[in-house]
């Protein structure tokens, strides 16, 4: 069910005001000149209505609840000088699930921020064709856990990881690799993040994306406030990018989940704009 029309005016005025307020990050291992950055106002629609089993890590799916999300997101990088940029991924949406009960539908939705990404990243190597570097991210539980499904995990996390990227010609990859850590429950996800582009005409790129997080289980079993903590996936993406101007980069990507563990398989369609300034 999309998404009511004065909830996506609001939502679309909020991200609008973060565009504004927010110096901006993407996951690049390239640490932009100080004053320089870049922003990415999207929106993802995500659709499922089949599951992985708790039980294990699969690739089989079982018939589940139907869930919906329409997901208003702004990611962005600045660059503040002396080898250090500013990142972050900043959300908000809604989230609607369905499930049939006595040959009726019981649907609960929620709405409002989800939980917030901002850290630091210190370039390493950084070369016209080679970079590294290493970030330092805080997760902020600005997400509802009281909404029916919930939009946060309601604890916070640190994020430390390290990226490299390099550029051959018309082709570019990066990949980040590191983990979330929830201090107050003790629970690890061990996540990577990678990307290929190529481009195809001189203002037309193609590219994959690929995301995995697997989470470290614990010898104990977790509370009920924690489960949201665990997150087993395999996701993997595929778009285009067109370059508008040299400040403007509208892109389209289409995702799909391969892989899980108690967590909706699904799809998701990914509209946005890269700002380059």
């Amino acid at each position: 069910m999309p998404a009511r029309p004065d909830f996506v005016v609001t939502l679309s005025g909020v991200a609008l005001a973060l565009c504004a307020m927010v110096v901006s990050a993407h996951a690049d291992p390239w640490i932009p000149a100080a004053g320089d950055g870049v922003v990415k106002p999207m929106v993802r629609l995500f659709d499922s209505s089949s599951a992985y089993s708790a039980s294990g890590f699969t690739t089989g799916t079982i018939p589940a609840s139907t869930q919906q999300e329409t997901q208003f997101r702004v990611t962005g990088s600045a660059g503040i000088g002396d080898g250090f940029s500013i990142e972050y991924d900043l959300r908000a949406g809604r989230l609607r699930s369905a499930r049939i009960k006595h040959h009726r539908s019981i649907a609960q939705s929620g709405s409002g921020l989800e939980d917030q990404t901002i850290g630091l990243n210190y370039g390493l190597t950084q070369t016209p064709d080679f970079a590294d570097s290493v970030t330092l991210n805080v997760v902020l539980p600005t997400g509802s856990t009281s909404a029916a499904p919930a939009l946060g995990a309601g604890h916070f996390a640190l994020e430390p990881d390290v990226q490299a990227g390099v550029i051959d010609g018309r082709f570019s990859a990066t990949i980040a690799a590191g983990a979330r850590i929830f201090p107050v429950s003790g629970v690890t996800q061990l996540r990577s993040t990678v990307y290929a582009g190529l481009r195809v005409w001189p203002r037309l790129s193609v590219f994959a994306t690929g995301f995995v997080s697997r989470t470290i289980q614990q010898p104990k079993a977790l509370r009920l406030t924690d489960q949201a903590e665990v997150y087993n996936i395999v996701r993997v993406g595929a778009g285009v990018t067109y370059r508008l101007s040299a400040m403007l980069r509208p892109f389209f990507e289409y995702e799909s989940t391969m892989a899980g563990q108690g967590i909706h398989a699904g799809r998701r369609i990914v509209v946005g704009v890269a700002i380059r300034y």
